[in-house]
């Protein structure tokens, strides 16, 4: 009985220690891809703004900050204008197509806001993706990147930040 406890707990151990090291080792690398932090500095556009963003691999879509919205119509299209406020509290006058409203359910209950597509650059890394503008005041970063911007072009660890700066093309950026 001694003897059968005593290979039990030697097994368990040995799994653990086993477990610790393929953990250790299947952290993700790529030389000729970067590896973001979970709080990395992005430049969105139009602006060429330089802000703090929150890499958040949870979240299913990108997010701004962005108060005083309104939808507006120009020559028969739909705009959202919204005043964008960055890290140190600058403004930001922003007039984007309005793509959508979508309805985001959160602890707190459920919230509509309206989407709209901006260029994003991380890194060396420039998409035109999709925002949802919300009031981010509460929160630590006015810049959210989400799944959508991140799904099978960029990898992520939890336990860097401020592994990249942004360092995209600016007429690539300013494209249409």
């Amino acid at each position: 009985m001694m003897r059968g406890i005593l290979v039990s707990s030697l097994l368990v151990a040995s799994f653990s220690v086993m477990a610790n090291t393929a953990n250790k080792s299947s952290i993700p690398t790529s030389s000729n891809q970067p590896v973001l932090g979970h709080e990395e500095k992005a430049m969105l556009y139009p602006g060429g703004i330089e802000v703090p963003a929150r890499i958040d691999t949870g979240a299913t879509t990108n997010s701004l900050y962005g108060i005083n919205t309104r939808e507006i119509q120009k020559n028969g299209t739909r705009y959202l204008r919204f005043t964008f406020i960055d890290h140190h509290g600058d403004t930001h006058e922003m007039t984007q197509p309005l793509l959508d409203e979508i309805t985001v359910v959160q602890a707190s209950g459920e919230q509509t806001r309206y989407v709209v597509e901006m260029g994003l650059c991380v890194g060396n890394y420039f998409e035109k993706t999709r925002f949802t503008v919300a009031d981010r005041s509460r929160m630590t970063f006015p810049v959210l990147v989400g799944r959508n911007y991140l799904d099978n072009t960029l990898l992520v660890s939890s336990s860097e930040k401020n592994t990249v700066t942004p360092n995209c093309d600016d007429q690539l950026a300013l494209q249409d």
